[in-house]
């Protein structure tokens, strides 16, 4: 038999069951939230950006509108100014008149520039510009010189130069304007220029009722991508690339929307990232609040739980740990929770049968003892018996009694050989005892009967229990076998591996009925009709006591038709071939 030997295994770390729940809970809350969350965000992300993009969209589109509107305007005035007309014949005439004339012209001609202001209540500062002459007349509000160059240009078309907001070149105004200057078609001049400004204000409204809150910027780049105008110029300077701002970009902290005109200058919109994120940024401050109450709760729960279990198992606990005291009584527990209530009931039920289990090995520990003291006494008896046959024996052989002599020896030896209690079993012995028995059975019953024995050599050798042959054998006797009759044993030795001991008679045979009182329960009858108390239930009982399932015992009989018992012993695990 191999012994295998290895050192002890690592003990399992163990896990508090209040840190178990904890974690389960946790893990159960979060990972919900997290799906849930993940795909909620990007959700939200998304239709927020698109509903903060598209509402400053709307605005730079108004704010667009609002100064592509007012440069058509300036651009309808200066038609006015700068074409034919009765204002352009009027002015050119005026450069080529004399003192006199120059001063009816005048007053026409302021006449009819007052008329046109008057009729456009959003224009601000008109005049002509004479470019060679560096030279402003006919202007509405007194100007200084000036500088045309220095404006900022928004855009160039033909002979009109629209100019970005910037400040009013009528020093009592002060306000941003828009402004255009427009080349007047006068024969032989070509350095006559008109010079118009509107009102800023209504473009600036636009800009300043912004409902995006005063971190929102916006800016006017000319068609060179060059910004003319900035409501921020310590972060977005004035005529510089707004391109290249270090501001926008993945870096910066500023997002960009556009709004194109159709004169390919650009109305941006620069919104700080915490103002473009605002809406996003509440709802992932609210979904976070959110989180930390489910995860709160979570915890929560899991407190309650374990509170909820730990003294329910706290209680079953100190109960299992007073079981060690088996003389202690107990009071069966009860729980308003269903699984511990039963719990409880079944630890009750455990203990008692427990109990009952411990008093009955007490009782089979006395019934044990009592037992040894009888068989000191069996030691005893088979000795004088034994002793007295001998006398007996030697009493008839002195008188010349040798039938009496022959049948007292005999009988010594079956019993010597069926008392015995120590010492192994075999099949040879087995044999030989049985046919003393036989030639016993043949004396006392006066009738003839054949027993045939056939056992192979190899098998004779194998452990056996003790007084296994003869009560089959007796069974034969006590059912029928008339003179004359014949009982066959063999033995033999199967290749499975078990032993095969067949006992076949000739006699009457039995009833099922028969058959079942011999191997149920003892009765007072069957206690009668196998002789010294032992018959095939003693054969049953020691068999499977010793085999257990191992061990297969079969009868066939019909009346009439004698009767066969078979039994297959495992030869493997008996060597010791110990008597029952």
């Amino acid at each position: 038999m191999a012994i295998s030997r290895s050192g002890p295994a690592p003990a399992a770390r163990s896990y508090s069951l209040k840190y178990r729940l904890i974690v389960m809970l946790l893990i159960s809350s979060l990972m919900p939230l997290v799906l849930i969350g993940t795909i909620s965000y990007s959700s939200m992300y998304a239709m927020l950006k698109n509903k903060a993009e598209a509402g400053f969209q709307s605005h730079l589109h108004q704010v667009r509108i609002s100064l592509e509107n007012t440069l058509a305007q300036l651009n309808h005035t200066s038609q006015q100014l700068a074409f034919d007309g009765r204002v352009g014949k009027n002015l050119e005439g005026y450069l080529i008149a004399d003192p006199y004339q120059k001063r009816e012209l005048r007053e026409e001609i302021q006449s009819q520039l007052n008329l046109i202001h008057f009729t456009n209540p959003t224009l601000g500062l008109i005049f002509y510009y004479l470019g060679s002459e560096n030279q402003t007349i006919f202007e509405n509000f007194a100007v200084p010189s000036v500088d045309l160059s220095k404006l900022p240009k928004l855009f160039n078309f033909n002979t009109i130069t629209y100019f970005g907001p910037h400040l009013s070149l009528n020093p009592i105004d002060g306000n941003q304007v828009l402004s255009i200057m427009r080349q007047v078609e006068i024969p032989g001049r070509e350095d006559v220029y008109v010079y118009i400004e509107t009102n800023f204000k209504f473009a600036e409204s636009i800009l300043n009722q912004s409902s995006f809150g005063s971190g929102l910027t916006h800016l006017i780049v000319d068609e060179t991508g060059r910004i003319v105008y900035s409501d921020k110029p310590e972060d977005f300077s004035v005529g510089t690339a707004y391109a290249d701002n270090p501001h926008f970009g993945s870096h910066g902290n500023y997002v960009r929307l556009e709004e194109k005109s159709n004169q390919s200058w650009k109305v941006i919109a620069a919104i700080p990232n915490k103002e473009y994120r605002k809406e996003i940024n509440r709802w992932l401050g609210q979904f976070l609040l959110a989180a930390v109450l489910t995860v709160a709760l979570s915890l929560f729960t899991a407190w309650l739980i374990w509170r909820t279990v730990y003294r329910p198992l706290n209680l079953l606990n100190l109960d299992i740990r007073r079981m060690k005291h088996s003389g202690e009584s107990f009071s069966e527990r009860r729980s308003r929770i269903t699984e511990f209530a039963v719990v409880y009931r079944e630890f009750a039920d455990m203990r008692r049968r427990i109990h009952g289990l411990i008093g009955e090995v007490k009782q089979k520990e006395k019934s044990k003892a009592k037992l040894e003291v009888e068989k000191l006494m069996t030691q005893i008896n088979p000795h004088f018996i034994h002793n007295t046959l001998d006398t007996v024996r030697w009493l008839a052989r002195a008188n010349g009694q040798k039938d009496i002599d022959r049948l007292v020896s005999m009988l010594n030896k079956v019993l010597h050989y069926n008392l015995g209690k120590t010492g192994p079993a075999r099949i040879r012995d087995e044999l030989e005892a049985l046919k003393g028995y036989v030639e016993l059975q043949g004396i006392r019953y006066n009738f003839t009967f054949d027993v045939s024995i056939q056992a192979e050599e190899e098998a004779l050798d194998l452990p056996i229990p003790r007084f296994i042959l003869q009560p089959l054998v007796e069974n034969a006797l006590y059912h029928g076998l008339g003179d004359k009759g014949v009982i066959e044993v063999d033995v033999r030795q199967e290749d499975t591996g078990h032993l095969r001991i067949s006992v076949r008679d000739n006699g009457e045979g039995m009833t099922p009925h028969e058959i079942s009182r011999l191997l149920g329960e003892e009765t007072e009858e069957g206690e009668r009709k196998v002789g010294m108390g032992i018959g095939l239930r003693y054969v049953f009982r020691t068999l499977k006591y010793q085999f257990g399932e191992e061990a297969e015992i079969h009868m066939e009989s019909s009346p009439g038709e004698g009767t066969l018992v078979t039994l297959k012993l495992p030869v493997k695990g008996n060597k010791e071939g110990e008597a029952s």
